[in-house]
């Protein structure tokens, strides 16, 4: 039995061993990424052009360990209004003047599927363009079966500036959007130009809500409230986070009576050149019960 148990030592060893190593690469799986409604599509995961490029700077490198969404843990008590405000806004400020530090393209898909379940495929191309006094992040839809090209939108960003939103569809002049105007389907998706500008950071009023533990993170709860609310639009928007990074994990855009209009998540991660990057994100329509996914193509 001695004799035994030696010769069965090696491979319980072994077994254990691979165990433990299919769970780091399980966990650095979901580690490097970077996150809700606003910065862009490139595939690099410092996500510096995927933020950049959707939603303004929606994530950074953020190692996320555990791809289910618990349970919020508050960690720490609500801040008072006085200071959550002055936190609030030095947060928003700090959000807002990230920018991509060079030019980056490309290649994705838009994949829309409605309340019904039926699903709409649009490739889609995305640029960041730097400049010595702004950046602009580009979505343009071009020609397929399943819908439409030629729909361009443009996000023209700058330091201490409102965003703004140059939209060029088939058949139409140009348009050139601001504010609650913005709240509006870009190429037939759930995605708002406000969202890929990540409007909500440049509104007046910001409340630092609290810190607390989300996804396994430490992170900083943001409330940004609309100034001037329209029917159907935003009217606040949460966001959390994260600490460490500054990469906004998650977000949450709520109308007038408190109700989810949409939320926003990251959705899965491919390892390219041996980094992990964002493959695809999506924006759920809690009203219409459509939800569209921004898929990126990796090399």
């Amino acid at each position: 039995m001695k004799g035994q148990a030696k010769l069965q030592n090696p491979s319980s060893k072994l077994q254990r061993s691979s165990k433990i190593q299919a769970a780091k690469e399980s966990c650095a799986k979901r580690n490097s990424a970077t996150l809700l409604l606003g910065l862009s599509p490139a595939g690099i995961l410092n996500l510096g052009f995927i933020w950049s490029l959707v939603l303004g700077i929606w994530c950074s490198s953020v190692p996320l360990c555990h791809a289910q969404r618990p349970a919020d843990v508050r960690s720490a008590p609500p801040l008072d209004r006085v200071e959550a405000e002055k936190q609030g806004r030095a947060l928003a400020g700090q959000l807002v003047s990230q920018k991509p530090a060079e030019n980056a393209t490309n290649t994705g898909w838009l994949k829309i599927r409605d309340d019904a379940g039926k699903l709409r495929e649009i490739p889609a191309r995305f640029e960041i363009f730097v400049t010595p006094t702004n950046w602009l992040s580009i979505y343009e839809t071009t020609a397929s079966s399943n819908g439409t090209g030629g729909v361009k939108l443009t996000v023209v960003c700058a330091d201490h500036q409102p965003n703004q939103y140059l939209l060029d569809e088939p058949a139409a002049p140009p348009r050139k959007l601001s504010g609650n105007a913005a709240m509006i389907p870009f190429a037939g998706t759930d995605f708002w130009p406000t969202d890929l500008g990540r409007e909500f950071l440049h509104w007046p009023k910001q409340l630092l809500l609290r810190k607390q533990v989300h996804r396994s993170r430490s992170c900083q709860q943001l409330e940004s409230i609309n100034p001037d609310p329209v029917a159907g639009g935003y009217a606040r928007v949460v966001s959390w986070i994260d600490t460490e990074t500054g990469g906004i994990m998650d977000a949450e855009a709520f109308d007038a009576r408190g109700e989810t209009i949409k939320r926003f998540t990251l959705k899965g991660f491919k390892k390219v050149h041996g980094q992990y990057e964002l493959e695809e994100m999506e924006i759920s329509n809690r009203k219409t019960g459509s939800r569209t996914r921004m898929e990126f193509d990796l090399k």
